[in-house]
């Protein structure tokens, strides 16, 4: 009697190896689809004067990322191209949090680059 169990045993581990390996093969396909988010940018540096910003950055490299995205407080600017420079203009004399995104051909947003600025009423 425990011959027959020892033997079960084995043939119910032998079994549950192997069944491991061919589960491998329902998820493989997932594992090769790799999703490509849109590069954020880089070095993203702020001048500010009268009532304005003048935002700079450097675009990442690829051409996975089509426009770009400057989000401040309640007010956002979209360029349908790779600019690497903006102008914000009319702004208070606040501070401001500002975020650059870059969006990809799917409409996909990456990872924000922030930067506080504060204009002032000098030029």
């Amino acid at each position: 009697m425990k011959k027959i169990a020892k033997i079960l045993i084995a043939v119910v581990a032998i079994l549950s190896i192997s069944g491991c390996s061919q589960m491998d093969d329902n998820y493989v396909d997932y594992l090769n689809m790799e999703k490509v988010y849109a590069p954020k940018i880089g070095n993203l540096k702020a001048v500010v004067g009268l009532k304005t910003a003048t935002l700079t950055w450097d675009n990442p490299e690829g051409d996975i990322a089509k426009k770009i995205l400057i989000d401040y407080q309640d007010d956002s600017l979209k360029f349908e191209s790779m600019v690497d420079t903006a102008v914000l203009e009319n702004l208070e004399i606040k501070g401001y949090h500002v975020s650059v995104y870059t969006i990809d051909a799917f409409n996909n947003y990456s990872i924000p680059v922030s930067i506080q600025i504060f204009p002032n009423g000098e030029n």
